[in-house]
């Protein structure tokens, strides 16, 4: 695979043993500066590193799969490392994977080219930025300034904006990239030689051996200990089996079927399947099933203002536990009113002691404090108290019904929502609610109308209608426009750069983990971006 995607050429290649096919493939590796695929030999031996001071480096990069030779087993050590080389050899350094994203980030990396999942991981991670809004010049020969801003960015390092490198051609260093360079010579990752750090100089492949030599070492040398992060996905509109099929797919630990409601008689109805539990037993993951109230805040009150109706819940969802081997209950109380803020607390602390005296955990849903109705229901801090873990609902900033169109969840929308919350919850007991499904706005009747769409559908519509799709840096998500009917139509999309993102910020903080809401309506291309979102919070906890 090369110090750079040696492998991007297999990408394309077709199980066609022609020799004419073999030479179109060759040469159009070769045309873009990018080895053709790597063979048996390849792997076992490198013929041109004997005389490379990074012979060693190489070596090590190519027990861990990051690095190989082309097809004749040639290194190329002094050959120069281009962007996109060096961003998929990162991407391999740090175990992020490729991500096969519907939308591509830049138009000079289509989803053809060898790079494309590795460049729209580091995007969705925002490790690395294009030449431009639109492109990211993939063949240009990286410079050291560069890399050494890809790195820190990376490696989540809080570059000093007035830090100074001290090396003795620091003024040609380009501003934008002085804070980065500072840092990375301060890591050592980056050195100059004789003083002098050559920022415009290109990168050979050798160079690029021993910083990530240098990354690796420092991962390698650190071991992180840490409770493992929930990942809650709820169950909806899926049967049994589709539900399994599906979590098969995702990264979800954690499953929350809908189970249990509140009747109006004051009973909870009972939809428990248990073939779910044992799948969940046998494959090593828990099942949190969701109790909620149907939004009907006349018998919600009805039954938290009532201490022995109470008791009677408490004691029927406890018997669930105890008849399917639950390992616990997710409450999902929504749309009752503030007069039964105590009641709804005094319920969670009675659910809460019932609950740890088997063993079994409870989570409770709320939405984003927004000081309305719709939150003033929940006392965060008290909750928090009393439950194992607030699943923060983080999305309909704009919601059915909204007189403005928006996005379900832009970034920094759900970034301040998750810090008004950690106000009131400790980090470690909230879980960041992430939404896989956005709305197709539009207008009729002279009112603002919108259609709940899963991530396919917008992708259908996408495709159906020849949209005009770009990326808005400041809300963190693309935006689809396009006419149907006559009729001009918006789509604020979720997909895997806004989810991976989003995923990255919240844990920006120690949390308990992620909830998804709901499972099936994501494409799988979003759990790849999530889980890099995990596993690059990882590595720089190791840094």
């Amino acid at each position: 695979m090369g110090l750079a995607p040696y492998t991007g050429c297999m990408m394309k290649k077709r199980h066609i043993h022609i020799s004419i096919v073999t030479l179109i493939i060759l040469t159009y590796c070769f045309t873009l500066g990018v080895s053709a695929p790597t063979s048996t030999a390849s792997t076992n031996s490198l013929r041109d590193i004997s005389n490379s001071y990074a012979r060693e480096q190489i070596r090590a990069l190519q027990s861990s799969g990051i690095v190989s030779g082309d097809e004749k087993g040639y290194f190329h050590p002094e050959n120069p490392v281009t962007r996109a080389e060096f961003v998929s050899m990162l991407d391999r350094t740090l175990g992020i994977k490729p991500v096969a994203s519907s939308v591509p980030s830049f138009t000079d990396v289509p989803k053809s080219s060898w790079a494309y999942g590795y460049v729209q991981a580091a995007v969705s991670l925002d490790m690395a930025n294009g030449t431009s809004s639109t492109t990211f010049s993939p063949n240009r020969t990286i410079s050291r300034q560069e890399a050494a801003t890809f790195l820190v960015r990376a490696m989540g390092l809080q570059a000093s904006s007035t830090a100074t490198p001290s090396v003795k051609d620091a003024n040609a260093i380009s501003n934008w990239a002085r804070p980065a360079v500072s840092a990375a010579i301060k890591k050592q990752w980056l050195v100059g030689y004789q003083g002098y750090f050559r920022p415009g100089a290109a990168l050979s492949r050798e160079e690029t051996a021993v910083i990530l030599k240098r990354i690796l070492d420092e991962l390698n040398a650190t071991t992180v200990s840490a409770k493992p992060l929930v990942s809650l996905g709820w169950q909806y509109q899926s049967t049994t089996q589709e539900f399994i099929a599906q979590v098969q797919k995702s990264g979800i630990n954690t499953l929350s079927p809908r189970w249990y409601f509140l009747q109006k008689n004051g009973s909870i109805s009972d939809y428990t399947d248990a073939s779910l539990v044992h799948w969940a037993q046998k494959n090593g993951k828990e099942v949190w099933a969701l109790f909620g109230n149907q939004f009907d805040p006349t018998t919600t009150h009805a039954v938290l203002s009532d201490k022995s109706k109470r008791t009677a819940v408490v004691q029927k969802l406890v018997s669930f536990v105890d008849k399917y081997q639950l390992d616990g209950i997710n409450v999902d109380f929504e749309g009752f009113n503030p007069d039964d803020r105590d009641n709804f607390t005094a319920f969670i602390k009675e659910l809460g002691t019932a609950l740890h005296a088997k063993g079994a955990v409870l989570s409770v849903d709320v939405p984003p404090d927004t000081g309305t109705d719709w939150s003033e229901p929940f006392d965060y801090e008290k909750l928090a108290l009393h439950a194992d873990y607030v699943v923060l609902m983080a999305y309909e900033e704009h919601w059915v019904g909204s007189p403005k169109a928006g996005s379900v969840a832009s970034l920094p929308w759900f970034e301040n929502v998750i810090k008004g919350v950690l106000d009131d919850v400790p980090a470690q007991k909230l879980i960041a609610g992430i939404p896989l499904y956005t709305r197709d706005w539009y207008s009729a009747g002279g009112q603002v109308q919108s259609t709940d769409i899963s991530i396919p559908e917008s992708y259908q519509l996408i495709s159906q209608y020849k949209t005009t799709t770009k990326w808005d840096e400041a809300l963190g998500q693309y935006r689809s426009t396009f006419t149907k009917q006559g009729v001009s139509h918006s789509i604020w999309l979720e997909e895997s750069r806004s989810l991976g993102l989003k995923a990255q910020t919240s844990l920006t903080w120690q949390i308990g983990g992620l909830a998804y809401w709901y499972i099936g309506s994501e494409s799988t291309d979003v759990w790849t971006s999530i889980a890099n979102s995990i596993a690059l919070k990882q590595a720089r906890q190791k840094m």
